[in-house]
């Protein structure tokens, strides 16, 4: 059984990277790697938060300062059309990726109940 169970998994990963969502993510992300101000704001963002990373090892929380320049920058990169559109599809196939493994949740625990249904009265 487990072997089918593996299978299946299988068959499911690869119908997921034939999917629109998939594919949609990937040309962007290919896009966006090959566009040379999109590349150089996400390497300064990633020496950015590895600067901060080391920081916080050493036991010290970052300063207004540090958080605003992280700010800055995170706005600067979402300037970047390339990169935007990549994070929104990145997004939107995440929130799919969370829709699939709720449909395996529910076929191993069965529905969920209803939580907080206001009309029948039930609160969680």
């Amino acid at each position: 059984m487990s072997n089918v169970v593996l299978e299946r998994a299988l068959e499911l990963g690869k119908l997921i990277a034939q999917s629109e969502e998939y594919k949609t993510m990937r040309a962007k992300e290919a896009a966006m790697m090959a566009d040379v101000d999109a590349l150089a704001l996400i390497e300064k963002f990633q020496q950015l938060q590895q600067s901060h990373q080391m920081y916080r090892m050493q036991g010290k929380e970052l300063t207004d300062e540090q958080l605003n320049d992280a700010h800055a920058m995170e706005d600067q990169m979402m300037g970047n059309n390339l990169i935007r559109e990549f994070a929104e599809i990145q997004e939107k196939f995440q929130k799919f990726l969370n829709q699939v493994n709720d449909q395996i949740s529910e076929g191993i625990e069965g529905p969920k109940e209803p939580q907080g249904c206001s009309s029948c009265g039930t609160f969680s």
